[in-house]
């Protein structure tokens, strides 16, 4: 009961804003804070290239292919995308997931990141530290506690607490001087460039099979990352097909919404039927070509029902909590992705109903293109 109440509340932060004017969205290609420009509230921002130059008092929640912010934030800073760079100052707590993450501005409170690439420079974190990376390397001061899991992590600058560690290499740099007590696990013992310095303990356990033998504290870095790209991925996706294309995913909705029961049954026949079809026709090499165009329509129908599912979701809830008619907004579009994501959190019954949703809306999906196909009669 209590994980479910905690689901609860973590919920009613995300939709809380969603009735409160104390919030600010912009969406599309290539959303934007000019640097002038200063946002007094909360911001919402989505779309293929994301730059926030400006000044934003309040918290940047933000998700796109690339994102680049220069101008302060005074509250929390969420970002999920491929080439995150930060290189100015946040006033809070920073939790960002990509590909590539760079940081150079002063973190104020914690941070949480994880990509493939972390770059950590600047003044430094105010707080503590949780990192996940293929390759890390910090060069800012840290002034609470690190926990660290990836493959190759190198540590030059000051850290105020304790540091445990997961890697295959770890080096310390001729900068780094750590307070606390250092706790290791790797393949070998440490490579400690001179003038870096221990001053706690240092405790090494050696590494025999990294296959077998992953940390739990390298999976929580790894799970939260991928959770937070997972989400401001979808994020983008959503708020860039739903606000293209409101009317389609506004009929969609509508379908869904009359017919739940048998578009879930049709979603459910043209998702076993469609790839066997497909596969039937490489029996003939004149079918071959046929079979490889099902398979990659197939795909492309999963993936853009993964996008649409949020949209239909959020639509349906707003609609219904609010007791108004179907609409597509950035506030539906936010709010399905919110509770869409939230679903994956609980286990088994939360894919369940994924499923269920992914199958109500390629049926809707389907109805309406035989809709257009009859009408084109």
């Amino acid at each position: 009961m209590k994980k479910y109440l905690g689901f609860v509340f973590i919920l009613a932060m995300f939709v809380m804003p969603l009735v409160s004017n104390a919030l600010e969205f912009r969406g599309g290609e290539q959303p934007s804070v000019s640097k002038n420009e200063k946002v007094a509230n909360d911001l919402y921002m989505g779309g293929g290239s994301v730059t926030s130059a400006g000044s934003i008092k309040g918290d940047l929640i933000t998700g796109g292919g690339n994102i680049l912010i220069s101008g302060d934030v005074g509250g929390d800073l969420m970002a999920g995308g491929g080439n995150i760079s930060i290189i100015s100052d946040i006033g809070d707590d920073v939790r960002v997931g990509g590909g590539t993450v760079v940081l150079s501005g002063k973190v104020g409170g914690d941070l949480i990141v994880g990509g493939g690439q972390v770059n950590i420079s600047g003044a430094g974190i105010g707080g503590d530290a949780v990192i996940g990376a293929g390759n890390l390397s910090i060069d800012a001061p840290v002034e609470g506690n690190v926990y660290i899991g990836g493959g190759n992590v190198y540590v030059n600058a000051p850290i105020g607490g304790n540091v445990k560690i997961e890697a295959e290499k770890v080096t310390l740099g001729s900068s780094a001087v750590i307070s606390g007590t250092l706790t290791y696990k790797a393949k070998n013992e440490l490579t400690k460039e001179a003038g870096a310095v221990v001053k706690g303990e240092v405790k090494f356990e050696p590494i025999k099979n990294k296959n077998k033998n992953i940390s739990p504290l390298a999976l929580k870095a790894i799970f939260s990352a991928v959770i937070v790209w997972k989400f401001f991925a979808l994020l983008a996706c959503a708020l860039l097909v739903g606000l293209m294309l409101r009317k389609f995913n506004k009929e969609i909705a509508q379908f869904a919404v009359k017919r739940p029961f048998f578009e879930l049954g049709r979603g459910v026949l043209v998702m076993v039927a469609m790839p066997i079809i497909s596969i039937l026709f490489f029996v003939t090499v004149v079918g071959i070509p046929f079979g490889v165009a099902g398979l990659l329509g197939y795909a492309l129908i999963m993936l853009f029902v993964w996008v649409i599912s949020p949209i239909v979701l959020g639509s349906v809830l707003y609609s219904y909590l609010f007791k108004k008619e179907i609409e597509i907004s950035w506030k539906t579009i936010l709010l399905g992705v919110i509770v869409y994501s939230l679903l994956c959190l609980i286990p088994f019954v939360g894919w369940l109903v994924q499923m269920l949703l992914m199958f109500i809306t390629l049926g809707s999906l389907v109805a309406l293109k035989l809709q257009i196909a009859k009408e084109w009669r």
